[in-house]
């Protein structure tokens, strides 16, 4: 369970960090050294994990297997320019955050790409890019929200714009997952043994982050966009709260079918 964590920990904390550079200064700064603090506490929660139970030299079973001590010092580097970032905010250093956000999100991708698997390689790296933007998009949007509350001057245009986002994560992820079950010859093999329910015990899980993960968010897109249309903010962050909590569920599923399964969906 702990490379399921490590996955989802890291995945969730850069997609946070992406999502950064959609969101108008506007939104003030105790927003965006909110979400850098989460996605540090995230990382460092993620490292630690991986050390306790890894060591730093890793094992076989180790995220990323051979690769995992290279994992590992992009993931910190990854945590310390977030940290930076944040610092960078709370003491109006203008100059630095572009530069530290960028680096943060380049030593993260380089952690994510490390710890791909050596096959199926291509649709794993797909498969965590496409996570780490729906994560991102999902817990940015419900964040934001809630500092319409507070910022009255915030433009609507910036929770629209991660609506947008969202919306192509939930497809792109559709996409994806589609094409690990019917795109592939094993993924096409395992979809007709889910199909006949024979698929054990993993098979209930895969039905479990297809509805929960794909199609529950799926079915409140419309909802989402039309509150937000109306600028009713806090029933588009009352949705997007539910939004949140399936994508969370479907996304933790995903991570434990690709350790325990070794099928990344």
């Amino acid at each position: 369970m702990t490379s399921v964590f490590f996955l989802f920990l890291l995945h969730l904390a850069l997609g946070l960090l992406a999502m950064l550079p959609f969101v108008p200064d506007r939104a003030g700064r105790n927003f965006f050294k909110f979400c850098s603090a989460a996605a540090a506490f995230m990382m460092a929660a993620a490292a630690w994990a991986a050390y306790r139970r890894f060591g730093l030299e890793g094992v076989a079973s180790a995220p990323g297997g051979a690769r995992y001590p290279s994992m590992m010092a992009a993931t910190l580097a990854s945590l310390a320019l977030t940290v930076l970032y944040n610092r960078a905010h709370h003491f109006g250093a203008h100059r630095l955050r572009a530069p530290l956000l960028s680096g943060a999100l380049a030593a993260g991708l380089a952690a994510v790409l490390l710890g791909t698997p050596a096959q199926p390689r291509l649709l794993a790296t797909v498969t965590d890019l496409t996570s780490i933007l729906l994560l991102g998009a999902a817990a940015s949007a419900m964040i934001l929200g809630h500092f319409y509350l507070v910022v009255l001057d915030l433009p609507i245009t910036a929770l629209r714009r991660l609506t947008v986002l969202l919306v192509v994560g939930l497809v792109l992820r559709a996409a994806v997952v589609a094409w690990a079950l019917a795109g592939t010859p094993e993924g096409l093999a395992d979809a007709r043994l889910i199909a006949a329910g024979l698929w054990s015990p993993d098979g209930i899980f895969v039905w479990m982050r297809i509805l929960f993960g794909l199609a529950g968010p799926l079915s409140l897109v419309w909802f989402i966009w039309k509150t937000v249309e109306i600028r009713s903010t806090q029933s588009a962050t009352g949705i997007l709260y539910v939004q949140l909590f399936l994508v969370l569920s479907g996304e933790l599923l995903a991570k434990y079918l690709r350790v325990a399964a070794g099928f990344p969906l």
